[in-house]
């Protein structure tokens, strides 16, 4: 007889909550003015995002003059050591300039200049390669035209970082160029009858660009890296891609507001010979389905975000994501473990003394973001919950914020302190904000292990999501006494008595709390 068949188990149904389109608008049509800027008050940025978002906000305060092509390298020129050479009306001669100006300035860097010095220093005079070489050879004949003619040909420039504005037909004299670097300027549109037609490597990142249908069809054909970082690329600017030369094979979209993953992969999926991509910062990238769908719907690319895709990275045949995995994300933060927490004192009778953690994530909170949002009100005082008939008590609950430390007084300082007797105590009713949540609660031990994820968060909002990894994480251990009431009167214990102060000893204050943690968000397998 034949062995007889095993049925196969149904596949398990994934619950989902239920999202709609509506979640990848990035601006709601019914948003009052404003509302951008009440979301984000009173969030800490990180250094980078302060600085993105400070060279954004030029564009819409600061009236900037403008400053072309030409004249954004003079002045690039002045700053660096190329200015003592090629500057006609300097009394010293080149060999001068050479045997005495260039040593010295090159010795007070070397031995007097930080490392962030060092750095800047390099960055003004790295307008190109083998700069030396251009300089020896002018000292050598001892003409300064032909170090402006040589710097002509040069095949690598970086004019980045001088507030340049447009391109002008200065940049068209540079007829040898192969790589141009343009970082950090405030460039709104490209001008493409002036680029070099031999141009290979165009670099574009943290400007003002908008859109790509002006300038994407007309590039150098040859063309093949182009980064866009950092710039202002939304949905509404992908119609460009198509027309992007088709010898392209690097392209940095990253750090935008590129949220619709379908729609700029579509755009994409028209360029033959693209090998690497990256749209890491955008907030399509950390949809659920973010890098399976990538690579699914761009079978040719081979690193993604500056890593190599492997043959295991593909998806399988058959593999069909759900819509909702280009929607949504569930943010995971987890706590390891807490060593080294100092023993709280022995509590009274019928309290339950715990330890749990607090992460603050105030961009993704949906009630706070929808209140700000949509309502005119400034306070938050009318979602509290309603007064009660009498005052509610002040439960002894206490807070040791990672930030700040363990707030103490002069004498908690000292090594003999107590540290739990100089917490602030938290009445656990009072609303301060809705923007935090709470693990799971553990009771004190010297390794304090909690549950895989404590935290588990549902994000249909991307952009919010996104804006998150771009913020200061507030994490706080919270150690929290809570009363017990029972009917039943306690019984009487043996030996010394609660009120012995030689029963409980004196905590010093921890020299190394350890907590190991991790956060991240889910992604899908197949």
């Amino acid at each position: 007889m034949p062995p007889k068949e095993t049925p196969k188990k149904p596949a398990t149904v994934i619950s989902r909550p239920p999202i709609s389109d509506s979640s990848l608008l990035y601006i709601p049509l019914d948003a009052v003015e404003g509302f951008k800027e009440r979301i984000e008050t009173g969030i800490d940025w990180t250094s980078i995002a302060l600085a993105t978002r400070h060279h954004r906000s030029k564009r819409q305060k600061d009236e900037i003059p403008t400053v072309t092509f030409s004249q954004a390298l003079q002045n690039k020129i002045k700053k660096s050591i190329l200015n003592g050479f090629l500057d006609e009306t300097s009394s010293l001669s080149l060999d001068e300039h050479w045997e005495l100006l260039l040593p010295i300035t090159l010795w007070d860097v070397a031995k007097f200049a930080n490392e962030e010095g060092q750095i800047c220093f390099h960055s003004i005079n790295c307008i190109t390669e083998n700069i030396d070489k251009l300089i020896k050879k002018a000292v050598k004949f001892g003409n300064r035209e032909l170090l402006k003619k040589e710097l002509r040909q040069v095949s690598i420039l970086r004019v980045n970082d001088s507030e340049m504005t447009e391109l002008d037909s200065g940049l068209a004299e540079f007829t040898k160029l192969v790589t141009l670097n343009l970082c950090g300027n405030f460039i709104g549109d490209i001008d493409t009858s002036v680029l070099p037609p031999g141009l290979r490597t165009l670099e574009l990142q943290c400007n003002w660009i908008t859109q790509t249908l002006t300038f994407a069809e007309h590039l150098p054909v040859d063309l093949l890296h182009l980064g866009l970082a950092r710039n202002l690329l939304t949905n509404d600017s992908l119609e460009g891609l198509p027309r992007l030369p088709h010898q392209l094979t690097v392209l940095d979209l990253s750090e935008n507001d590129i949220y619709d993953l379908y729609a700029v992969l579509e755009a994409l999926g028209r360029l033959p010979y693209l090998k690497a991509l990256s749209l890491a910062g955008n907030p399509c990238s950390v949809c659920m389905g973010y890098a399976p769908i990538t690579i699914w719907r761009l079978p040719r690319l081979s690193w993604l975000d500056s890593r190599e895709v492997l043959s295991t990275d593909r998806p399988t045949d058959g593999f069909e994501p759900h819509p909702d995995d280009v929607r949504s994300s569930y943010f995971n933060f987890t706590i390891f473990r807490i060593m080294s927490a100092p023993q709280p004192p022995k509590p009274e009778k019928g309290a339950v003394t715990t330890f749990h953690v607090e992460l603050e994530l105030p961009l993704l909170d949906a009630t706070r973001r929808q209140f700000l949002m949509f309502r005119r009100n400034e306070s938050l005082r009318e979602m509290q919950p309603p007064p009660e008939d009498e005052p509610w008590p002040k439960m002894p609950s206490v807070i040791a914020d990672s930030k700040i430390g363990i707030e103490s007084s002069d004498e908690a300082s000292s090594h003999e302190s107590d540290v739990y007797k100089h917490l602030t105590t938290k009445n656990s009713r009072e609303i301060c904000h809705f923007t935090t949540f709470e693990s799971n609660r553990v009771q004190w031990n010297k390794l304090m292990n909690f549950q895989e994820p404590v935290i588990r968060i549902f994000c249909p909002d991307l952009t919010a999501l996104r804006d998150t990894f771009r913020t200061i994480v507030t994490l706080r251990l919270v150690y929290s006494v809570v009363l017990q009431y029972n009917l039943v009167p306690p019984k009487a214990t043996k030996g010394k008595s609660d009120a012995d102060p030689a029963s409980s000893a004196r905590q010093a204050f921890p020299e190394n709390l350890t907590c190991h943690f991790g956060f991240g968000i889910d992604t899908i397998r197949f």
